[in-house]
């Protein structure tokens, strides 16, 4: 007859030696699809998977929630600010940015500024800090930075709890006479 022990340990380096597929993570981030009057955002893991219907929220440089929306099903969501309907509160604050924060509803969050362009003088549709190119790669945060540190000790120190919490276990086990 095989012990237990003996039989476990064969079954488990069996299982390790059989082979293993590579699990990939993926954090969430973000990309400028449109350089427009109009910005057309991107939001989307770092897979290149599509952040599908998350929920978002735009708060104005003055705090207040000025829009909620979702992302389509492409991970796109537009947002664009007309000086002339903004009112009075804000017209003077538009340098301090727009806080834009996405959350699929499954841990991922997305939180980036959106700074409204300047106008300048002259031209009233012309943009001084607009940009003129594309951004094709995805910012934001990879899998390993999605946890806040504190977040991260507790999962390591868990981990490390567990692991010699089971040691000890199995070393205090009742040998069978």
């Amino acid at each position: 007859m095989i012990k237990p022990l003996p039989a476990v340990v064969m079954a488990l380096t069996a299982l390790l030696c059989a082979g293993s597929l590579t699990a990939h993570a993926h954090g969430a981030g973000w990309q400028v699809a449109d350089n427009s009057h109009t910005i057309n955002y991107r939001f989307g893991y770092t897979d290149g998977t599509p952040m599908a219907f998350a929920e978002v929220v735009v708060t104005g440089p003055n705090g207040k929630t000025w829009q909620k929306a979702r992302t389509d099903r492409t991970g796109h969501f537009a947002f664009g600010v007309d000086r002339e309907t903004i009112g009075e509160d804000i017209s003077g604050a538009l340098s301090n940015g727009w806080q834009i924060k996405v959350a699929d509803g499954m841990g991922h969050i997305v939180n980036l500024t959106h700074h409204a362009p300047e106008l300048g003088p002259k031209d009233a549709t012309a943009t001084k800090a607009s940009p003129t190119k594309q951004h094709t790669s995805l910012r934001g945060t990879s899998a390993l930075f999605d946890l806040p540190v504190w977040a991260g000790a507790l999962f390591g120190m868990s981990l490390l709890v567990n692991l010699f919490g089971g040691v000890f276990l199995w070393s205090r086990r009742v040998k069978p006479t």
